[in-house]
C-alpha cells in the first residue's frame, strides 16, 4: 500500500521551507531570520456570527485558532490524525461547527470550535482529501457538505453517516488532482470542479458532469463566486489568466490583462463590493480589481514574498483581510489590501513532537472509565507488507520509523488497499484479508464505551 506521492508532497514542502531558510529569500525580498519557522498555509476561515475568531489550516502544522483577531493562537488539533490540513469551513447552520480536509486522516468535524475533532470517514475510498465545499440546505436545518480527493469526489449531508462517491461520467484522466477547487454555483445547487483540463459541472438535477466548452484544456486552480449578482470567477495556471461568467456559468470571457501568466491561487470577491475582487498568486503577489477585472493593480506592501496561498475577508469589518503566504506565515490589513502587517505568535511544533502527539491520541488510556478495553484483533501476515512503504499513525499498528503515515480510522477499507496495493506484492487474496483486518480494526466501540 505504497504513500510514496504523500511523502512526495511532504517532502517537497519541507524541502522548500529548508531552501528557504539556507538560500534565503527571492532578489528583492527581506530573507527570513535564521532559524525562523516555515508555516506553509492553504486555507483561512473567519468566523461569520464570532467577532475576531478565524481558523488557520497549513500542511505542515495543522490547524490554528485566535478568538481575538490574530493577537494570539493555539493549535486546534486534537483528534485529527495528519497534520496536513488543506481546507476548513465553518457551517452555515450550526454554530461552533467547524470542517476539515486532511492529508490522510480524511474528514474531520468539530462541534466545539475546535476544541476536539471526530473523522467522518464511512463511504470514503481515499482520504487524502484536499477540497472542501459547504452550504445550507434549502430548509436551513443541515449542511451539503461536497469533499474532493486525490481520486474521488464525494458528498452528504450533515445529518447523515455516510459519504457517497459522484464521480460518475467524470472521465478527464485517471484520477482527480489533489488541489482541484471545489465550488457550489449561485443557484446552490449546481457544482462545480477546476481540473488540469478545464472546468466541469454538474447541474441541478444531473448525476454526471459536463464540460465547460470555453475553459477546455485550462489549468483551473480557483474557482469563486459573487453572491451578490452570481458571477463566477475561474483562475487557472499561466493559461489566461481570470475568466469570468455573468450568465449563471453559460458563457465565459478573460477578464482584463496582468494575470495571463500568474498561477492564481485563490479568488475574493468582496460582497461589500460588486465590482471589486482580490486575487492572490504565486508570482504577483495580490492584485485587486475595482472595476470587475477588467484592470488590476498589486496590492503588496508590507508582504515579504509573492507567493499568497489564501486570501480571507472579515464579513463584519469592511476592509479587513487576512492573507497566507508559503512560508512566511499570516498577514492582515486592516484598509482593504494597501498595507500589510504580519500577525505573530503562531505556535511552531516540529515534525517529531507531531508524530508524537498523534500516537498519543491513539493509545488506550490505561484506566478507562467503561471497564477494560476491547481486545483488537492481531493483523493477518499479509499485513506487514503495508509497512514495507509507510507507517501508521496507530503504534500498534506502525512497524516503520516515518513519518508518512496512514491514520487508522473507519473508511472504505476494500477501495483503499485496492488502490494503494497496485504496484505492490500484495495479493487480491492479501488484499481481502487485509481489508478485513481494517474493517474489524476500525469497527465502532460497543455502545457505552
Amino acid at each position: 500500500m505504497a504513500s510514496s506521492s504523500h511523502a512526495l508532497r511532504w517532502g517537497r514542502s519541507l524541502l522548500a521551507g529548508l531552501l528557504l531558510l539556507l538560500v534565503g529569500a527571492p532578489p528583492g525580498q527581506p530573507a527570513p531570520p535564521p532559524g525562523a519557522p516555515v508555516y506553509f498555509i492553504r486555507a483561512i476561515a473567519v468566523d461569520p456570527v464570532a467577532p475576531g475568531t478565524l481558523y488557520v489550516a497549513t500542511d505542515n502544522q495543522g490547524l490554528y485558532k485566535s478568538a481575538d483577531g490574530g493577537a494570539t493562537w493555539a493549535f486546534v488539533n486534537a483528534g485529527i490524525k495528519s497534520y496536513l490540513v488543506y481546507d476548513v469551513k465553518t457551517s452555515p447552520t450550526a454554530v461552533n461547527r467547524l470542517y476539515a480536509a486532511t492529508w490522510g486522516g480524511g474528514f474531520y468535524q468539530s462541534d466545539d470550535g475546535g476544541t476536539s475533532w471526530r473523522d467522518h470517514n464511512d463511504g470514503l475510498g481515499n482520504t487524502a482529501a484536499g477540497e472542501l465545499a459547504v452550504q445550507a440546505d434549502a430548509k436551513g436545518q443541515a449542511d451539503q457538505l461536497y469533499l474532493g480527493t486525490s481520486t474521488d469526489l464525494y458528498e452528504r449531508r450533515s445529518d447523515q453517516t455516510a459519504w457517497r462517491p459522484i464521480s460518475d461520467r467524470l472521465r478527464i484522466w485517471s484520477g482527480l488532482q489533489f488541489q482541484s477547487p471545489l465550488m457550489i454555483g449561485p443557484d446552490h445547487v449546481s457544482l462545480y470542479l477546476g481540473t488540469e483540463r478545464g472546468l466541469y459541472i454538474r447541474p441541478s438535477g444531473a448525476r454526471g458532469w459536463k464540460e465547460v466548452p470555453a475553459l477546455k484544456d485550462k489549468r483551473i486552480a480557483a474557482l469563486a463566486v459573487q453572491a451578490a449578482t452570481g458571477r463566477l470567477y475561474a483562475g487557472t495556471i499561466a493559461d489566461g489568466g481570470l475568466f469570468i461568467s455573468r450568465d449563471q456559468g453559460a458563457t465565459w470571457q478573460p477578464t482584463g490583462t496582468g494575470l495571463e501568466r500568474s498561477w492564481i491561487r485563490a479568488i475574493l470577491p468582496d460582497p461589500a463590493e460588486p465590482k471589486r475582487i482580490y486575487v492572490a498568486t504565486s508570482d504577483s503577489g495580490i492584485l485587486q480589481s475595482e472595476d470587475d477585472g477588467a484592470t488590476w493593480k498589486t496590492v503588496n506592501d508590507g508582504l515579504p514574498d509573492k507567493d499568497v496561498r489564501a486570501l480571507a475577508l472579515d464579513p463584519q469589518q469592511p476592509g479587513h483581510l487576512y492573507a497566507g503566504l508559503h512560508g512566511p506565515g499570516l498577514f492582515q490589513s486592516l484598509d482593504g489590501g494597501a498595507k500589510w502587517v504580519k500577525l505573530e505568535g503562531l505556535p511552531f511544533e516540529p515534525v517529531e513532537s507531531q508524530t508524537a502527539m498523534i500516537d498519543a491520541q491513539t493509545v488506550q488510556p490505561a484506566a478507562p472509565q467503561a471497564g477494560p478495553p476491547p481486545v483488537k484483533p492481531a493483523p493477518p501476515a499479509a499485513f506487514a507488507k503495508c509497512n514495507q512503504c509507510h507507517g501508521w499513525t496507530d503504534p500498534a499498528l506502525n512497524h516503520k520509523p516515518t513519518y508518512w503515515r496512514v491514520a487508522a480510522n473507519r473508511r472504505n477499507w476494500r477501495a483503499t488497499v485496492d488502490r494503494m496495493s497496485r504496484g505492490t506484492t500484495i495479493s487480491e487474496e492479501e488484499q481481502a484479508q487485509i481489508a478485513a483486518f481494517l474493517d474489524r480494526y476500525t469497527a465502532p466501540a460497543p455502545a457505552g464505551r
